[in-house]
Parts: structure tokens; C-alpha cells; sequence
């Protein structure tokens, strides 16, 4: 039985005691029960996310030869050979990995599967003496595995938002209510509350990417191309998984980004919308800290037209204070990206409004199943002599406690 298992166990046996004290009018008891529950949740959503926490690690805890052998991988002999279905050597290795991997996932591969252990641990530039920094020893310190690389891409990842990877099923967040206390007089009677659970479940969702590389490109056994390979599969990757954090649709198989989020905590600026005001980003904060969230890794984040006008809008008129100044905003980092939106409505401010985003970053996840699987076309760009390649990955987007965010979506800058 799995720790998971343990405190699943520990769990239904908390919250039949709290039924069965609330079915005698036990207030004492159910409120022991209660607390337990609580606890029990709590632990129970912490060791999911370092079940996938340890199995990252594990991916990553090879031998160094191990990793050698790993970066006999290349990309561009893996999408040439791909392309005439006649995938040889170590890479025909890796393929067989991968597909071995969606199986157990449960997942199916449409075409050839890198799998998840390759991608954390693969370095574009294999065989090279670092020693001498002609032989190598100059790319020490620029090489980095996808996953590394794909970090570096994401936004999230700087704000501290937890990437979990290497999972395997679905993982559950179970939510809780909270008790409420009243005053009472000595003999009144206390009115048993009954609690109400609500469960988020991070499933994989399907992640499309397709671009082209000349034939001629492929041929080439060239440390740069294969990192120009992994670069343009990292940035389309990399854009996609930010723009579904924060403006998700939660529909059409997408995750729900934290702005359409229900229970996010929301700021107005104005019935047509407003500039950005010193009292906007205090009541940002006061969203948060209102239902006890203030706390964690704590950040705003907006585009580049607010943050422009947060830096010339004062905090107070004639006081040359400003309300961002040297990256901070009342104390807090403020990260910029044009991901967040610019063309929101509210009222007569058709599609001029922007958003912005404060939380702590780190009850925010980002989960990935399994590796790449890629689909080599190399007919439909026949003519240009280039070869199609569609890459798909699975993820989804959730978050611990939505009360941990808070919006303001109708700035005007």
C-alpha cells in the first residue's frame, strides 16, 4: 500500500467518525473530526504532488555514463529516419522507450514517442571534450536538457510555479470547507455544520505543435542544428503551457487559466475600465490576504503596458514615488509578459483593457505526462523539399487553492 493509499484510508475513516458524531449531535467530536479531515487533505494533496516530485528526481538521478549514453540521441537523425519509418540504432532505442512509456501512462503514440527520461536528461552536445574549450569546453554552461530549457521558457517557472513531471494518472486536489465559530448564550443550542468537500482533478490534455525543417538541414551532423532542433520544439512548447496557465479556456480541451478561474479573488477598476492606481495593487493584496492566503511565493504579473504605466503613475500626486520602482510594487517582484492580455472589454473600453495577476506563484501546477511524440510527414511539403513535423505533448493546469489569486482585468494602458 502506497503512502497515497495510507492517508486515502485515514481520510474515509475521519470522515465517517465526523458523520457519525454529527448523526449524535457530538459538537466536540465533530469538530475533532473535522480538524482531522482538514489535516488529512492537506497531507493528502502534498504527497501527490512529491509522488511526482520524487519521480522527476528519479528520472534525473543516471549514472554519468548512463547520461553518456543518453546523449548518443540525436534529434535530427531521429525526425530523418522517422520520416521513412526506419528508425535504426539508439535511436530506434529511445522510440521503443517512449512507446513503452505512453503504455504504461495509458496514452496512445501516434507516431514515434522521445521518451520522458531522454528529455531530462539528453544535452545537444554530445561527445565533446570540455576540457579544451575548443573541443567544448566553451558550450559548458549554454547546454541545457528540453526540460531545463523549456523551464527557462516559462515565465511560470520564475514566478515559482510547482512543474510537475513524470506523472502517471490523474492527480485529485480535494478542497475542504471551513467551520464557522458563533457566540452563544449558556444554554443555546450549537448548530452542527456539515462539511463540504470539492475535488480538481489534473488529467492529461492533449498539446499540439508543428513546424518544418528543410531536408537539407536534417542531413547535417552539426551541434547547432540540433539545438535549433530542440529550441524552436522548446519555444512552442514553452508558449503554449504559459498562455494555458493564465487564460485557459477550460474548454475546448484546454486547462483553465488562473483569469477564468471561479473563486479567484477579483479587483475593479472602473465601470469603463481605469488607469492603474497605487490602491489597485494594495487591493490586489487585500483580496489574498482577506481569506488568509497571503503567503508562499507572492508576485504580480502583467504585460508591458502596465508595467510601463506603473512606473510614470505616482503613488500619491507631487510625491515622485512611484508605484514600481526597481522591480518591486508595495515589496513584491513584478514579472512582464504580453502572454497576460491586452484586449480585454469592461463596459465601453472595447477589447483596450489588460490584466494583471497577484498570487502565490507556488500553489500554482503545471503538469506534464510522459515525453514527446512525434509524427514525421515528409509528403505534404514535398515540394520545398522540407519535412513536417507534428509534436504533441500531455498537460494540464491547476492550482491548490484558487483563494491563493487574485485579478484585476480592466486596465487601462
Amino acid at each position: 500500500m502506497t503512502k497515497v493509499d495510507e492517508i486515502k484510508r485515514k481520510l474515509n475513516d475521519a470522515i465517517e467518525r465526523y458523520d457519525a458524531c454529527r448523526k449524535a449531535n457530538d459538537v466536540d467530536g465533530a469538530k475533532a473530526a473535522a480538524q482531522e479531515v482538514k489535516a488529512l487533505t492537506d497531507e493528502l494533496n502534498e504527497e501527490r504532488v512529491m509522488e511526482a516530485a520524487r519521480r522527476e528526481a528519479a528520472a534525473r538521478d543516471l549514472t554519468e555514463q548512463e547520461k553518456r549514453e543518453l546523449n548518443r540521441f540525436s534529434f535530427a537523425k531521429f525526425i530523418r529516419e522517422a520520416g521513412r519509418k526506419e528508425l535504426s540504432g539508439f535511436e530506434k532505442e529511445m522510440a521503443d522507450e517512449g512507446r513503452r512509456e505512453a503504455q504504461q501512462l495509458g496514452l496512445s503514440v501516434g507516431g514515434f514517442a522521445i521518451p520522458h527520461v531522454l528529455l531530462a536528461n539528453k544535452r545537444a552536445a554530445a561527445g565533446q571534450n570540455v576540457t579544451n574549450p575548443a573541443d567544448g569546453g566553451l558550450l559548458v554552461g549554454t547546454e541545457m536538457t528540453y526540460i531545463e530549457q523549456l523551464r527557462k521558457k516559462l515565465f511560470l517557472t520564475e514566478l515559482g510555479a510547482t512543474m510537475l513531471t513524470g506523472l502517471q494518472g490523474n492527480i485529485d486536489l480535494i478542497m475542504g470547507s471551513k467551520f464557522t465559530a458563533k457566540w452563544l448564550g449558556e444554554t443555546d443550542k450549537v448548530t452542527t455544520e456539515k462539511l463540504q468537500f470539492s475535488k480538481s482533478t489534473l488529467s492529461p490534455k492533449r498539446l499540439a505543435m508543428m513546424g518544418a525543417f528543410s531536408n537539407m538541414l536534417l542531413v547535417q551532423a552539426s551541434t547547432d542544428v540540433e539545438r535549433l532542433i530542440v529550441d524552436e520544439l522548446v519555444a512552442a512548447h514553452a508558449i503554449a503551457l504559459n498562455e494555458a496557465a493564465i487564460n485557459g479556456s477550460g474548454a475546448s480541451n484546454q486547462p483553465k487559466g488562473i483569469l477564468n478561474m471561479d473563486n479567484v479573488g477579483a479587483v475593479a477598476g472602473g465601470d469603463n475600465g481605469a488607469a492603474i492606481s497605487y490602491a489597485n495593487v494594495v487591493a490586489l493584496e487585500t483580496a489574498i490576504s482577506a481569506k488568509d492566503a497571503d503567503f508562499g511565493n507572492m508576485a504580480y504579473l502583467t504585460n508591458s503596458k502596465v508595467v510601463g504605466a506603473m512606473k510614470t503613475t505616482e503613488k500619491a500626486t507631487g510625491t515622485a514615488r512611484y508605484i514600481l520602482e526597481g522591480g518591486l510594487a508595495n515589496g513584491y517582484r513584478v514579472h512582464t509578459s504580453n502572454i497576460v492580455p491586452d484586449n480585454l472589454t469592461k463596459g465601453e473600453a472595447a477589447s483596450k483593457c489588460s490584466a494583471m495577476v497577484f498570487g502565490n506563484w507556488s500553489d500554482l501546477l503545471v503538469a506534464w505526462w510522459g515525453g514527446l511524440d512525434l509524427i514525421v510527414d515528409p509528403y505534404t511539403m514535398a515540394d520545398s523539399d522540407e519535412v513536417r513535423v507534428v509534436a504533441r505533448a500531455f498537460h494540464d493546469v491547476g492550482v491548490r487553492h484558487e483563494e491563493s489569486f487574485a485579478a484585476i482585468k480592466d486596465i487601462l494602458a
